[in-house]
């Protein structure tokens, strides 16, 4: 077509005429409907946000109370937990380092 004379234009149109728009790489933005082409993709990860967060808002449970055992085992584990870091090496050293 180029050989021909044929310009830019005429050989993409002719193209178009032919495959339709999907020959194209890109949606034209000159109408209306190009220009929506582009901004759907936006709108329904605005519209998925919105819909998906006001899904887990509506379904949030309020935690429930920690029951005299349960708190007793996190006491516990505390405790041990603050007796284990008291006695590891790294405070050790890291407390003769400050002069305490």
């Amino acid at each position: 077509m180029k050989a021909q004379g044929a310009s830019d234009d005429s050989i993409v149109n002719t193209i178009v005429r032919e495959e339709g728009v999907v020959a194209l790489a890109a949606p034209p933005t000159n109408s209306f409907g190009g220009i929506i082409t582009w901004m759907m993709p936006a709108i329904a990860l605005i519209l998925g946000f919105y819909v998906y967060s006001w899904y887990v808002r509506r379904n949030q449970k309020s935690p429930e109370p920690i029951s005299a055992l349960d708190q007793a085992n996190i006491d516990r584990f505390r405790a041990q937990m603050d007796r284990e870091l008291d006695e590891s090496p790294e405070r050790s050293e890291g407390s003769a380092h400050t002069g305490k």
